[in-house]
């Protein structure tokens, strides 16, 4: 069964608007739409209708009747506030960027066709959701169409208004953008190796298809496959030629939930802090729903055209995400057939390898359009890559995606955005399990606390898992892969095929009883390691290493979310945190490299004084000063920070800097909070801290700059709007950094020229990445009351006030109130209450 098409749907009329004035409530707007359609002698439907009050810096608080009449709201708010964004991506996952915009620079649209049209995001989006819940059908039908009513009466604002490729979407547009967002920590990062995956001396073919559109994939065609049959060699192990790869995400998140024990009121408590781009399609948006049937009303924040809350809460919970540090994917290395480099070795067999012949069309410089062809090439696991080791006439890598059919997303987060109690909420995860990339912790109204990282993730077996621990043990290609952040497997070996578990929501993915989950009376939190210290004083052990690693060395942002929760400076005189407190902690900017060591590199500063610097004395105590009379913090008004910064980035710029480098004392599994430790031995200290020194004077910086005249808001802005927060590599938990990476056309700020061995730029440190939505919330006898910040703002229009007004509160050191219940929301409505209809045909 297929889904329904909106393509038709285009509001094109506004017929009536009105005001009504009603003591209990703003002034409502009645904007009535009339939608295109094919005559039908189907019994009529009733019509969408939603009411939306924006609130202060443009918040969308939607109320509807039913999910249909919800969506329609959510779509309309989104179109009014960031049509460009999801348009761009519908353009994108259809496969259409080179018809829009050209070749791109390197043909990188070219490639990003290609790569989308050989993932079928577009042409398998319908088939995939097929059979979904009603109620999710119906509030994605709903919120395209509410989407295309807002783009045809309002236009689109910002940055692509008035250009052709604005277009109204369809419902198989979203579901393929949903394709596209299970995708990011998997696939989504290996787009250019899928897209330019080619066999050594294959001449690929050159007939181009009559039908360009993005449901057509080509014709299939099969190699010839060899008679002999061969046993399975062993992967090559050789030391790689390769640096980094690129091979995660690049996102991460900070997430706390506070239980009973440790909370002042015994409800339960949140700190949600994703790290997301400042710009393009990973931004995340801001929105209210409720349906006055009483089934839902949730709030918080979501991704580009994904209807309902990602990370949020309602009456009963709340809860925030962090990436996981699992993997999403298996890559795998195949031994080619000799004479034949489309076809592998698979145990005593040969396989053919399968191709499609895709063709796309790329807008040429005199507008014209012209069709170009491509072979793109799959393994029974998947996608080919190119990866930088190559396909040679000996070996080809591929790899196989967890997320490629999840399907089970909005049905899991939906289930998530209606629970009405924990173990409602631990439920949508059992029975949906569609949880991409995230790790989940949550709180509840009775002082519950659970992590789990419930992301899709690999089943392998036993012997599987002990020949790939035997291979990264033996260091080269599969070792260097896992720094990367990948798994590297023998593809020709059939023991390292996935395990199909009957438990398990779909083949090949890890069982929701097999993941890793804790449930506390105190607190849990993750920071982007593994699940290993969710609390440190009840370790998580004896997972798959698939859902990550263990017993290892944490990140120093972990580290310093892990001393954040547990200083008895932090908490209250009774041991527990209120609200303020919470906040207080989040906003003391503090960073841990600092904390351990700053005293001791002073002290070695003053005892040095003087080093060599191209064989002439340097005065470096004008350095120790200024460390000296740091406070040690990381705030906008901080002098100091900088000087630190760019002494930190002298090692090994990274955020782990253990023993040998920085550190005296080593990793200690027993205590991983507070090792490593100690200022190492050595003049590195003292000749990084010259280096440093000399940086900022060559930039014409005082040694006590502050903060926030060199690190501000680097988006396409004009005004300087300072900001505080430090980077991983400082072992800072408020995390600002460039750049955003984003895989949008829109316009991005300047990062300004990178200088050789300095960490600022030619602009100094221009942010366009980090704290995101930072969101406080405690369950009090009166329901839910939460702050939050939504850094870079709801809309895509530079020109919008709302679009830096937030981070002028954020810039404060300051986190504005949520307005949750229907006075709150009427007393703060900004303008009128508009109330968005428009008809529907099933």
């Amino acid at each position: 069964m297929r889904h329904r098409s909106l393509a038709g749907l285009a509001a094109v009329a506004l017929l009536a608007v009105a005001c009504t004035d009603d003591d209990a409530a703003a002034p409502t707007t009645t904007v009535a739409l009339t939608t295109t359609q094919a005559p039908s002698t189907t019994e009529a439907v009733p019509g969408y209708s939603a009411q939306i009050t924006r609130t202060e810096y443009g918040v969308p608080h939607i109320v509807a009747d039913d999910w249909g009449s919800l969506g329609f709201g959510q779509g309309y708010a989104y179109e009014q506030d960031r049509g460009c964004t999801l348009i761009d991506q519908v353009i994108k996952v259809r496969g259409e960027r080179a018809k829009w915009f050209g070749p791109g620079e390197d043909d990188a649209n070219i490639d990003s066709d290609f790569a989308y049209r050989h993932l079928g995001l577009w042409a398998d989006a319908d088939e995939k959701f097929a059979g979904q819940p009603q109620h999710v059908t119906e509030m994605v039908a709903g919120y395209v169409a509410g989407f295309n009513a807002a783009l045809a009466t309002e236009g689109a604002h910002g940055w692509c208004a008035g250009q052709p490729w604005v277009q109204p979407i369809t419902t198989t547009d979203l579901y393929a953008n949903m394709n596209d967002i299970v995708l990011f920590a998997s696939a989504g990062v290996l787009i250019d190796p899928i897209a330019t995956a080619q066999p050594p001396e294959f001449v690929p073919a050159t007939t181009v298809p009559t039908d360009t559109g993005p449901a057509d994939t080509g014709p299939a065609s099969t190699a010839p496959a060899p008679t002999q049959a061969v046993t399975v060699p062993p992967i090559d192990n050789s030391p790689p030629t390769t640096a980094a790869l690129g091979l995660r995400p690049g996102l991460g998140s900070n997430g706390w939930a506070i239980g009973a024990e440790a909370s002042t009121g015994g409800g339960g408590m949140l700190l949600a802090n994703p790290h997301f781009p400042w710009e393009g399609e990973k931004r995340l948006w801001e929105s209210h729903l409720t349906l006055t049937t009483g089934e839902l009303n949730v709030y918080g924040v979501t991704l580009t055209g994904t209807p309902g809350v990602l990370i949020g809460f309602n009456e009963h919970v709340a809860w925030t995400h962090t990436v996981s540090a699992g993997h999403r994917m298996t890559l795998y290395e195949l031994s080619l057939t000799p004479g034949d480099p489309t076809s592998y070795q698979y145990g005593a067999e040969s396989k053919a390898m399968t191709s499609d012949d895709l063709s796309i069309d790329v807008l040429q410089s005199d507008g014209s359009l012209e069709p170009q062809t491509r072979t793109m090439w799959n393994s029974h696991y998947g996608p080919m890559l190119n990866l930088p080791f190559g396909w040679t006439t000996d070996k080809a890598y591929t790899m196989r995606d967890a997320n490629i059919d999840n399907s089970d997303i909005l049905e899991q987060f939906f289930g998530m955005n209606a629970a009405t109690s924990m173990d409602e909420f631990i439920d949508a995860h059992r029975t949906a399990n569609g949880i991409p990339w995230v790790n989940t912790m949550a709180t509840s109204a009775d002082g519950r606390a659970w992590y789990a990282d419930t992301a899709a993730t690999p089943n392998l077996s036993v012997e599987a898992i002990a020949g790939w621990q035997a291979q990264v043990a033996g260091g080269g290609l599969a070792a260097t892969l896992l720094d990367n952040g990948a798994i590297l497997l023998n593809g020709s070996d059939p023991i390292n095929e996935w395990v199909d578990d009957p438990a398990a929501t779909r083949p090949g993915i890890l069982p929701f009883a097999q993941q890793p989950q804790l449930e506390r009376a105190d607190y849990v939190f993750n920071a982007n390691d593994s699940h290993w210290l969710a609390n440190p004083a009840a370790p998580l052990t004896g997972y798959s290493p698939l859902t990550g690693p263990e017993g290892v060395p944490q990140s120093a942002r972990t580290r310093m979310n892990a001393i954040l929760l547990t200083d008895p400076g932090v908490r209250g005189d009774d041991g527990t945190f209120a609200l303020a407190e919470l906040q207080a902690a989040w906003f003391s900017d503090r960073a841990l490299h600092a904390e351990l060591l700053r005293d001791q590199v002073v002290k070695r500063c003053d005892e040095q004084g003087v080093v060599l610097v191209l064989e002439k004395p340097f005065d470096i105590t004008p350095a120790c000063e200024v460390l000296r009379a740091w406070d040690g913090r990381l705030t906008t008004g901080s002098k100091g920070a900088v000087l630190w910064r760019e002494f930190l980035y002298k090692f090994s710029g990274t955020d782990r800097m253990n023993a040998g480098d920085l550190y005296d004392v080593a990793f200690d599994p027993s205590n991983p909070v507070f090792t490593p430790n100690g200022l190492a031995d050595g003049t590195q200290i003292v000749n990084n801290l010259a280096a440093a020194t000399l940086a900022l004077r060559a930039q014409g910086w005082a040694l006590d700059i502050s903060l926030g005249e060199v690190q501000f808001d680097g988006r396409v802005i004009s005004e300087h709007i300072p900001v505080g927060g430090g980077t991983n590599m400082e072992g800072a938990a408020s995390i600002v950094d460039c750049c955003s990476g984003a895989g949008t056309l829109a316009p991005k700020g300047d990062p300004g020229t990178g200088i050789d061995g300095s960490f600022f730029s030619s602009r100094g440190y221009p942010v366009t990445f980090g704290n995101s939505f930072v969101m406080t919330l405690e369950f009090t006898a009166d329901g839910p009351h939460a702050e939050a910040v939504l850094t870079y703002g709801q809309p895509d229009d530079p020109a919008d006030p709302n679009f830096t007004a937030q981070m002028r509160v954020y810039s404060d050191g300051s986190l504005r109130p949520i307005l949750f219940t229907p006075d709150d929301v009427a007393a703060g409505a900004v303008g009128a209450t508009i109330t968005v209809t428009g008809e529907r045909t099933s």
